[in-house]
């Protein structure tokens, strides 16, 4: 967050938005990434068919309406491959038809515009805490306890303050203890397209965190492996 305030929770989360109204869709976008989110956005369905290949999203939000086909299609199409990937519907369209049909054709979700942004956000936050097992409501290690939902980090029950994109950083490091995470593996996870691949930006955050949980004298750290990336681990 600016100004290096603490999140107001961690994601971890890379979010694909599907909307074709450039006002709306970089208002999303800016409002989920103030939210913890790494968001690409795509305003057509060939756009997001593209964007598929190249990246694995944790949830697509979805318009129906697209300049070039309906939204229905793309979700087709995305089940058709067995993609499992949480669909959150975001349209104007708000009849029972479009509502049953839409569900039926593999939407996880269905929110009609106008729609209040705490609402998305919250549904969101609902489909990414589905599948419990891959995704415990608290992360340990240590004397570290980081709750995604209330974005809370505490060591031996005192609070950490970390930035959004530090809690994002933080909570995939957590998801993947004990296991090597590369630079890529960070980004593709923790930023959207805007990323410049040739800064530093990773090592920084890294850095950033580790200074924090050493201070914290949480009984784990991140540990660099020359070459190759980083792994979460507990000491001793």
């Amino acid at each position: 967050m600016p100004g290096g305030e603490a999140a107001p929770f961690g994601n971890a989360m890379k979010l694909l938005v599907i909307e074709d109204d450039p006002s709306l869709a970089q208002g999303l976008r800016a409002g989920l990434v103030e939210a913890g989110f790494a968001v690409d956005v795509a305003g057509r369905i060939a756009d997001a068919v593209a964007a598929c290949r190249i990246n694995a999203y944790d949830l697509i939000v979805l318009d129906l309406g697209l300049p070039d086909g309906d939204g229905r299609e793309f979700l087709h199409a995305l089940r058709e491959r067995s993609t499992a990937t949480p669909v959150l519907i975001l349209t104007a369209r708000g009849t029972i038809t479009d509502r049953v049909e839409t569900l039926n054709a593999g939407a996880d979700d269905y929110l009609q515009k106008p729609f209040a942004f705490p609402e998305l956000v919250a549904r969101i936050r609902a489909l990414l805490r589905r599948p419990a097992s891959v995704l415990p409501p608290i992360l340990r290690a240590g004397g570290l306890e980081f709750d995604p939902g209330r974005g809370e980090v505490r060591c031996q029950g005192a609070p950490i303050n970390l930035t959004v994109k530090e809690a994002a950083v933080l909570e995939y490091l957590l998801r993947c203890r004990g296991q090597l995470v590369t630079r890529t593996m960070l980004i593709e996870h923790c930023w959207d397209d805007s990323y410049d691949g040739l800064s530093n930006l990773v090592d920084v955050h890294i850095g950033r965190l580790r200074r924090k949980i050493e201070n914290a004298a949480c009984g784990c750290a991140i540990r660099t492996v020359r070459g190759a990336g980083f792994v979460f681990e507990e000491l001793g």
